[in-house]
């Protein structure tokens, strides 16, 4: 029995994604992970962030940022996602050759949106933020 190649493909992409986990990030970087407490390792495990945590923690548990800002003894690491928007568009024509009754039309599009966000001040966590996507975003 052949398996076909769509199936293989996605396995391949799966194999990817998952070259950039949290496990290999602490494989990376695992002296910096046996330098945390406990609660923080535990935190960091399952990609949860606390107050008072490190550049190299926040790094393991939700990976490389996609934008650094800074501010003084601020700093700011952005997360971008793609979002995928459906918008839809009603057309009445009339006329001698229109139909005469709505017709509905659908544009999806993306667009990259900063989804979550941490702030170090002095290399330690103050502050973050994580946006849940919006019901139109989740493919049904």
């Amino acid at each position: 029995m052949r398996i076909p190649i769509l199936i293989i493909l996605a396995l391949m992409i799966i194999a990817g994604c998952a070259t950039n986990s949290i496990s290999s990030r602490k494989h990376e970087r695992s002296d910096a992970f046996a330098n945390l407490s406990t609660s923080q390792q535990n935190a960091v495990e399952q990609g949860r962030i606390l107050p008072g945590m490190s550049t190299n923690a926040v790094y393991i548990a939700w990976g490389k940022p996609s934008q650094i800002t800074s501010n003084g003894s601020l700093l700011t690491w952005l997360f971008h996602e793609r979002e995928y928007v459906e918008e839809k568009h009603i057309t009445i024509r009339v006329g001698p050759r229109a139909p005469g009754f709505p017709e509905e039309t659908k544009t999806l599009y993306s667009r990259s949106v900063v989804r979550r966000s941490v702030t170090f001040d002095n290399g330690l966590v103050t502050e973050w933020n994580w946006t849940p996507p919006r019901h139109s975003e989740i493919f049904r």
